[in-house]
């Protein structure tokens, strides 16, 4: 599968467009948020997996923990304004507005792990 092979800084465009399609899909079925949560958690989950056991993985814990996270956050701070009436009435923003979402916070995740000495 080499197209999928892109590296853990392009994989993260395809991470960011399956969460948000995910997570536009739930608000435009006005999916609540107790159920919604655990469909994004579980392909969070699954995404940092997928992460873990790709061929760019580090066998350092702290940066499986850091990559993780360019998932996880990204993930929780699209799930929380989905609930808002206008963004169920318009899910396509929220496709739209994933993978910036995604990109914001790997560089946001990036320079805070460099300033405090994590990576």
């Amino acid at each position: 599968m080499s197209i999928l092979n892109i590296g853990p800084d392009g994989l993260i465009l395809v991470e960011a467009l399956a969460v948000s399609v995910v997570i536009a899909v739930l608000a435009w079925r006005r999916v609540g948020l107790a159920a919604g949560t655990p469909a994004v958690v579980t392909l969070v989950i699954a995404l940092a997996v997928w992460q873990a056991r790709s061929p760019y993985a580090s066998s350092d814990f702290t940066h499986r923990l850091v990559a993780a996270s360019f998932v996880a956050v990204p993930s929780a701070l699209l799930l929380g304004p989905s609930r808002v009436q206008w963004l169920a009435r318009h899910a396509w923003v929220l496709v739209l507005a994933g993978p910036l979402l995604f990109v914001g916070c790997y560089v946001g995740i990036c320079e805070l792990c460099v300033k405090t000495g994590l990576i």
